[in-house]
């Protein structure tokens, strides 16, 4: 058994024919039709890197550390799969991987293609020579940063130059290339449809007639309804446009990976598994981005799809994860699994079973936290006062939020590091750091709890916590249960307010 992995970064489920959306993925939704449909599917953490660390490496970080490299005691999918004879690649443009605070990812594969230039990659130097008009109102927001991405792009001259192209193309040369070899692992991570939501002709006006010289096609992350900085609704509905044309041109090029597949007759020995790391907001509760406000299921209720040749299932209603993905690869390649807090979802696929989760907990690091029932959702904030946060990591600082880049925080900035075993079944100490990178006193007292029904309220509109005490209180309860079998800091229990 062959598999591979292609994950869409920001792909928002609701956007999806397989899922009731509009927008158009005639080869997405020919996989629908081919492979398993997921339904109650959610992230884990969040953002993107921690995201990665779950499906790489089976650890559910948030309670620990956010953002930040695999850890030395970590055992990724590829580390694991090489050592059973397994050839693994990885195809990305997804230029984290390879920053200072979220490296290591890829260096357990066989081979790697780094395509080069997406948002912040400080890839190219040249002077600009002028501002594309489309870009113009990109530039007045973010400055640097968007030149950066201009000097990246400057010789874009076809469809074929932009980065989910060029993802895609390499991922299915990389087919056509190692296709005979007995046993492989692929796993293709596209940024796209990250923004900025920068696309050419077709797809710029093929969900809209408006002037995009009159929109920046990099939205701020925040409130559409700030007064410092307000989205008119005509911005939103094209900006939502430019989204959804980014995403059917990565479906075009996509298209060639299905090809490659097909031309070489491997959907007969190979598990391919379509999902993301989480949404995107594009208007929905007046936000854009995914600032770390409640986490409503734009964000965190994602698509998943899996082939299996001897699958037996069509949809699949059982809470999953994205951590879920790590036990996954490991069991579709026969390799043992070696996390207890992944669980393999090939038995909901081959039709063994239709239980797997009975709760889905979701988050950012020391901040807000999601659980699911299925039924009943519940999202709380953090209370900053309660206790002081910590990350535990053999990495010492982490990425200053508040800067405009990544900003390294120095061993000096940490004056009361604290060296132990604070991290449950990890034997290698590592540090206990202080929080400095994100300053939480500002947002004062945590703000309410949201309570919501699932099938009632899909949109998660209309908040019931003062109308249904008791769910809440079962969920709080259930949430303590599961913070307690991975043995999570003490402090998580306090900020919580359990």
């Amino acid at each position: 058994m062959n598999v591979i992995v292609i994950q869409l970064d920001s792909l928002n489920r609701h956007f999806l024919p397989a899922y009731g959306g509009w927008v158009r993925t005639p080869n997405i939704d020919a996989f629908a039709e081919r492979a398993v449909i997921f339904d109650a599917h959610y992230t884990g953490s969040l953002p993107c890197m921690p995201a990665r660390r779950e499906i790489w490496a089976g650890v559910e970080e948030f309670w620990w550390r956010g953002w930040g490299p695999l850890e030395p005691w970590d055992e990724p999918v590829a580390y694991l799969v090489n050592r059973a004879g397994v050839v693994t690649s990885l195809v990305t443009d997804h230029y984290h991987f390879f920053e200072w605070g979220a490296h290591s990812y890829h260096h357990d594969f066989d081979g790697y293609e780094f395509v080069r230039g997406h948002e912040h990659d400080n890839w190219r130097t040249q002077p600009l020579s002028d501002t594309p008009d489309w870009a113009t109102k990109m530039i007045e927001r973010h400055g640097e940063g968007g030149r950066i991405y201009l000097r990246n792009v400057a010789d874009f001259g076809s469809e074929a130059d932009f980065f989910g192209p060029r993802v895609m193309s390499a991922a299915a040369r990389w087919i056509d290339e190692n296709h005979a070899h007995e046993r492989f692992y692929l796993h293709v991570d596209s940024f796209d449809v990250h923004e900025p939501f920068h696309i050419p002709e077709p797809y710029r006006s093929l969900y809209t007639d408006a002037d995009p010289t009159r929109f920046n096609p990099w939205p701020p992350y925040g409130r559409t309804n700030d007064e410092a900085r307000p989205v008119s609704s005509e911005e939103i509905d094209w900006v939502r446009a430019q989204f959804a044309g980014k995403l059917t041109m990565v479906d075009a090029w996509l298209g060639r990976v299905f090809d490659a597949l097909s031309k070489h007759d491997l959907w007969r020995d190979t598990c391919v598994i379509l999902s993301t790391d989480h949404g995107h907001y594009l208007g929905e509760h007046d936000r854009i981005g995914k600032p770390m406000s409640p986490l409503w299921n734009t964000l965190t209720h994602v698509p998943l799809m899996i082939w299996h040749p001897e699958q037996r299932q069509r949809r699949v209603s059982a809470l999953t994860q994205t951590i879920d993905l790590y036990a996954t690869v490991l069991d579709a390649l026969g390799v043992p699994l070696r996390s207890a807090h992944s669980r393999s979802l090939l038995p909901l696929v081959l039709g063994e079973t239709d239980a797997h989760r009975d709760l889905a907990v979701y988050g950012y690091a020391n901040q807000r936290v999601g659980v699911t029932d299925g039924t009943w959702t519940l999202l709380r904030d953090q209370d900053p006062s309660a206790a002081p946060p910590h990350w535990y990591s053999l990495q010492v600082g982490h990425l200053d939020a508040r800067s405009t880049g990544a900003r390294r925080q120095r061993p000096t900035e940490f004056p009361d590091l604290e060296a132990g075993r604070f991290i449950p079944g990890v034997t290698t100490p590592h540090w206990k750091m202080p929080v400095r990178a994100y300053d939480v006193t500002h947002l004062g007292p945590p703000r309410p709890d949201l309570l919501y029904h699932t099938a009632l309220d899909p949109l998660q509109e209309r908040d019931l916590t003062a109308a249904e005490p008791a769910e809440l209180r079962r969920l709080e309860d259930r949430l303590r249960v599961h913070m307690h079998a991975l043995g999570v800091p003490d402090e998580q229990y306090a900020r919580l307010r359990l």
